[in-house]
């Protein structure tokens, strides 16, 4: 529902310097983009954090941010819930995210940022596409 946010996330993830990790490798940062549209988003969303945790355990230097619908809807609660994760933002200001986990990472604090106002059109954001000549087209910002 949301791969119109998820390729601008990649896409300011990689002009920022990230690259994709290895299959079969621990990633330095891990992005959840959340929907609050399905059933159970919360629920999977718990589940795979909780995944997570003895992966970060054994790499501490691991980031784990979650953004999209589910995070401006809970925003804090999910800090309350997961204190492992390193960054909570929302649908208004994803092109925050690589400032915010550097923040993180130099404060060695969690970092939430939940606009209510759009910074940035997500469209005008750098972008990485798996398909040469398709795109999605986004017809709604947030939730």
């Amino acid at each position: 529902m949301n791969v119109h946010d998820s390729e601008r996330l990649s896409g300011l993830l990689e002009s920022a310097g990230y690259v994709p990790a290895v299959e079969g490798q621990v990633a330095d940062v891990v992005v959840f983009n959340t929907c609050a549209v399905r059933e159970n988003a919360d629920n999977r969303l718990y589940g795979n954090l909780s995944h997570l945790v003895p992966v970060k355990a054994s790499n501490p230097g691991m980031q784990i941010a979650v953004g999209g619908c589910l995070a401006q809807k809970d925003q804090g609660e999910i800090l309350r819930k997961a204190p492992w994760v390193d960054v909570v933002f929302g649908t208004h200001n994803i092109g925050s995210l690589p400032m915010l986990l550097e923040r993180a990472r130099i404060q060695d604090q969690a970092q939430i940022e939940i606009k209510e106002a759009l910074e940035v059109f997500p469209s005008s954001l750098p972008t990485k596409r798996d398909a040469a000549y398709a795109a999605y087209v986004s017809v709604s910002v947030g939730c």
